[in-house]
């Protein structure tokens, strides 16, 4: 028969096998929560290592554009007196251009009259060969009998165009 001490006793063994579970829960619970505190100051730590980094991109991105608008400003100014120089250049050439042709014209003239009193250093006035035929150049103009050094020059001015 079922006695009331029975059902007690069922009652306080039921109770202390889930007291016994409850304990175990808490003790496991304990271990993660502790887990969380651990990652929650790694968190912290992180988080303040990712506010300093943000604040030194943010104060070089801050540099970084003042440096650019420097050297921006820097390199407008450069173009501008470039852009003079290069005007200055053009001109140059030009008028190196025409004295080059005017020395050109002189000295095939004078080469004309006396061949001997224009030779470059160096060449003896047998060494000339007298050509009734003038190369052509590109333009199909006749080539004007020039020295060396001469020929450079002249390819030196043109390529500066």
């Amino acid at each position: 028969m079922l006695d009331i001490s029975n059902i007690e006793l069922g009652f306080n063994i039921l109770v202390a096998i889930l007291l016994v579970a409850t304990i175990v829960y808490a003790v496991i619970l304990n271990k993660k929560l502790d887990a969380l505190r651990e990652a929650k100051a790694e968190m912290e730590g992180l988080i303040v290592s990712f506010a300093d980094t943000t604040a030194k991109a943010e104060k070089s991105l801050a540099e970084f554009k003042a440096h650019a608008s420097d050297t921006g400003s820097g390199l407008k100014e450069n173009t501008v007196k470039a852009d003079g120089i290069l005007s200055d250049l053009s001109y140059l050439v030009d008028r190196a251009e025409v004295v080059a042709d005017r020395l050109e014209e002189d000295l095939g003239l004078a080469r004309e009259k006396s061949p001997e009193t224009v030779l470059p250093k160096g060449v003896k006035p047998g060494d000339i060969k007298q050509n009734k035929v003038k190369p052509v150049n590109q333009k199909g103009e006749a080539k004007k009998d020039l020295s060396p050094a001469a020929e450079d020059l002249l390819k030196t001015l043109k390529g500066m165009r």
